[in-house]
């Protein structure tokens, strides 16, 4: 089964979509932004679907995957980035490790670039659910072809993923070239509180 037929069959069973629906680019951006924010139990494109939740990571390996189905080549990005954590936002037990991570959240980001036939190429960033519009975070709520969407957050240093390479495998390397062990745990806590928001709720 290809993956756009498993990603119909598995948004038809959960009431997203019509079994009529077509999955064309702006319906398979829709469907993939709109899956929680969390992580699935790997980042498999077929495990992202099944389990229909996701990080940036697994959404954009399986949204590239998705695009190839439909004919449209896009390219894999990963950027660093930091952002402060202000003090009321911490919990007494995790100031220690507040103040070891320099007080804020690192991450290597994922999101994709897109080729658009005859119309150059444009950003496309499905990390955050509509759900979460009024959290505060970047949400993309359009999708329209050689209109660029805006990045979940602001990058410092930009790649390529290479295609040569594991792309989590290449992640993985980023983020411990870059970042500190204590920024790194400061990471995981923040992302599974993340997680746990209301807003990943499905809309």
């Amino acid at each position: 089964m290809s993956l756009l037929d498993l990603l119909k069959a598995e948004a038809v069973k959960r009431g997203v979509i019509a079994f009529s629906d077509q999955l064309d680019p702006a319906t398979v951006f829709r469907l993939v932004r709109d899956m929680p924010y969390q992580r699935a139990s790997d980042r498999t494109p077929e495990t992202t679907i099944r389990e229909w939740r996701g990080t940036c990571s697994g959404k954009h390996y399986l949204l590239k995957e998705l695009f190839d189905e439909l004919g449209l080549k896009s390219t894999l990005i990963a950027c660093t980035s930091i952002t402060p954590v202000e003090p009321q936002e911490i919990s007494e037990g995790l100031f220690e490790l507040y103040d070891a991570a320099n007080r804020h959240f690192v991450d290597v980001h994922n999101y994709l670039i897109l080729a658009v036939p005859g119309n150059g190429q444009m950003i496309v960033d499905a990390t955050w659910p509509l759900s979460a519009f009024g959290a505060g975070l970047v949400v993309n709520e359009e999708f329209v072809l050689g209109q660029d969407q805006e990045i979940a957050t602001e990058p410092l240093q930009t790649w390529i993923v290479p295609q040569s390479i594991d792309a989590q495998a290449f992640k993985d390397y980023l983020l411990h070239e870059h970042f500190t062990p204590a920024e790194l745990a400061f990471r995981e806590i923040v992302i599974t509180a993340l997680s746990a928001q209301d807003t990943n709720t499905e809309s």
